[in-house]
């Protein structure tokens, strides 16, 4: 099936929810935004664009790099950046392992953070990763540029519904209030740079690979072979401006694949080299230590112009709509209207807002993480009961953050400005629907549109699809904003709540964030005063193997990660400083018990086994390992 022919048909496959915030909407006239997000500075839509605090829009590091977000108002230091995220926990697949077997879904590798980083308490023993579907989504990454601490932390939270009597517990991601912040003073109009670090580099054409081996070679290269030739051939008159020109213009784009090339300045050859001159970089024969010319001309381009964001085509507004729990019962949270938006508003990943809004104004913009032929069968996740000798399957909770067609493999999962918390409503409630935009950007393509699932299973190094999210109707500020999901969606759900049932012992669960006993209990406590079933005490990898295969304890080989292992507390002694020291018991393979005791650990429940200890049991539950 063709996207052309089956988008009428899209319905998203279950709630789309958000979370709760605390953050005032009053307006301030202060263009700085020290403590949270700033509020627009202007309501008035008649007469000139909404002068949002957050925009995506085309990336300064080049067209293929897609999408970046940029500030549209001055930001002080450890200031949040637009409204605090929801991170949803991804099970079908570990941090740095894509699915076996499957080539689909390979673009996901480029959309997701490891889950430690916004506190994913998973029940498994693996590194799960996170979809924060925003700004953490969205922010490109300069290893020496990085102005903003990436989305972190989060709150885990279920908006007053319980897994002991709640249909919708479980239908949306817990954890919310995950922020991304100023790392320092940022003018308006800046980049948002994220350092991913050297391990994470997309090698794609047109994308300047902005780490500092490929950044300093190519200074290098212009400083000791391309700048003389060029002075060479000037002395000698022999070259003109326009001949300059064009082999610059050949030598920025060279067909064959370096790092170090994609970093040249995108400029014109006269702009480089009045750089040069200016600064006299080349008097002593080399750079000097403090000076580049890649870097320069890097962060000449980071900063747009207020009215280039506010007008660009490709440039949409993030903040029209923030999160806060929903006047639906058991959707949890919502996305409400930031301010005034006519009918016709783009609501999430939006370009500015015109004199005249004609109906179908873009409220919200998102691009599109696709998936062509495999899209159920790798997000359905097969466990192991061991002690039943049976499995079930179950499909990881992102599936309800998608669209997808009962007809068609495909699925599409949206990310942007708060948009996938806006909730489902029929009818005339419903006040924004989504399209496929009507022109050509950056993230979409229309001829894709008419593309087949073959295709998209192999495009897997770019975006080319998108969503607009355009208001139906004038949606007042304050007001929840709503999209019909579809009669298949509605139908499913209503189904869904009357044949709902819950879990058996699921009055007893706990949330680990929500357990408020200041330290872990002992074995021997544990036999007389029991954790809910679903809690265990796990710890985090604190030994290695040596060189005699025997298990030695390092302090501090792990102090952050997401890759826990079974274990028990033998003994606790409190340290003098309101925490505790701990005797721990490590259970290091399901096969094979090993114990290993420590009398020095003092980092709470942070022990745990080397790699190369095996674990033959990743996608059984976590009472079946820990052997409760």
């Amino acid at each position: 099936m063709k996207l052309g022919a089956a988008f009428d048909f899209l319905s998203a496959t279950a709630f789309l929810f958000a979370f709760a915030t605390g953050i005032d909407d009053d307006n301030d006239d202060d263009d700085d935004c020290e403590d949270g997000p700033c509020s627009p500075r202007s309501n008035d839509t008649k007469n000139k664009p909404l002068e949002c605090f957050t925009y995506m829009a085309p990336s300064t590091l080049g067209e293929n790099t897609n999408m970046g977000i940029y500030t549209g108002v001055s930001l002080k230091e450890n200031a949040v950046v637009n409204w605090p995220e929801i991170a949803v926990p991804l099970l079908f697949r570990e941090w740095g392992q894509h699915p076996e077997d499957y080539m689909d879904g390979q673009l996901w590798d480029r959309y997701i953070w490891e889950g430690y980083l916004v506190d994913i308490e998973t029940y498994v023993e693996t590194n799960t990763p996170a979809f924060i579907p925003g700004v953490g989504c969205t922010v490109n990454g300069v290893m020496d540029m990085m102005n903003i601490q990436s989305t972190h932390g989060s709150t885990y939270d279920t908006a007053g519904l319980h897994r002991s009597r709640d249909p919708g517990s479980g239908a949306f991601s817990g954890y919310y209030d995950s922020i991304t912040s100023a790392a320092q003073d940022i003018p308006a109009g800046s980049e948002l740079l994220a350092q991913y670090g050297a391990d994470w580099v997309p090698k794609l054409p047109g994308v300047q690979v902005t780490l500092d081996e490929p950044m300093d070679k190519a200074d290098d290269f212009l400083v000791d072979d391309y700048i003389p030739f060029i002075l060479k051939h000037d002395n000698n008159k022999d070259i003109s401006d326009n001949v300059k020109e064009a082999l610059w213009n050949f030598t920025k784009t060279f067909p064959v694949y370096s790092q170090a090339m994609t970093t040249l300045p995108r400029d014109l050859w006269s702009e480089v080299e009045q750089f040069v001159h200016e600064s006299s970089l080349l008097a002593e024969g080399q750079l000097p230590n403090d000076l580049s010319i890649v870097r320069h001309f890097l962060r000449k381009h980071y900063i747009r112009p207020l009215e280039w964001l506010q007008t660009h085509p490709n440039s949409y507004c993030q903040d029209h709509i923030r999160p806060d729990k929903s006047t639906i019962p058991q959707a949890g949270r919502g996305a409400f209207a930031t301010r005034d938006l006519p009918a016709g508003t783009v609501v999430g990943y939006a370009p500015f807002a015109t004199r005249d809004l004609p109906a179908g104004t873009v409220v919200g913009y998102a691009p599109l993480i696709h998936i062509g032929k495999d899209g159920r069968k790798i997000f359905d996740i097969e466990y192991t009961n061991v002690y039943k000798k049976g499995t079930r399957h179950q499909y990881d909770l992102i599936i309800n953050y998608s669209f997808g067609h009962p007809n068609s493999t495909m699925l599409l999962t949206p990310y942007g400005g708060m948009v996938n918390y806006i909730n489902h409503a029929s009818g005339s409630v419903a006040n924004v629907q989504v399209r496929f935009p009507d022109k050509e950007l950056i993230a979409h393509k229309p001829e894709w549109l008419h593309r087949d699932p073959e295709f998209f299973h192999n495009a897997i190094e770019k975006i080319g699809l998108s969503f607009e999210y355009v208001a139906l109707r004038d949606i007042k500020q304050g007001e929840e904003v709503f999209m019909d999901y579809g009669p298949v969606w509605e139908q499913a759900w209503e189904l869904h709540v009357r044949t709902w049932k819950p879990l058996q012992g699921s009055e007893q669960y706990e949330h680990s964030k929500t357990w408020a006993e200041p330290f872990f209990r002992t074995t021997d406590e544990l036999a007389s005063r029991p954790y809910p079933d679903n809690l265990h005490t796990m710890c985090l990898r604190s030994y290695t193997v040596n060189s005699n295969g025997e298990y030695v304890f390092v302090h501090g080989l792990e102090t952050e990660t997401a890759k826990r292992w079974c274990c028990n507390v033998k003994a606790r002694r409190p340290n003098g400083e309101n925490e505790f020291v701990y005797d721990i018991e490590l259970r290091l393979t399901t096969r094979n018990k090993k114990n290993v005791n420590d009398d020095e650990d003092d980092d709470d429940d942070d022990d745990d086994d080397d790699d190369s200890v095996d674990n033959p049991n990743e996608n059984m539950d976590l009472g079946q390992r820990c052997g409760s």
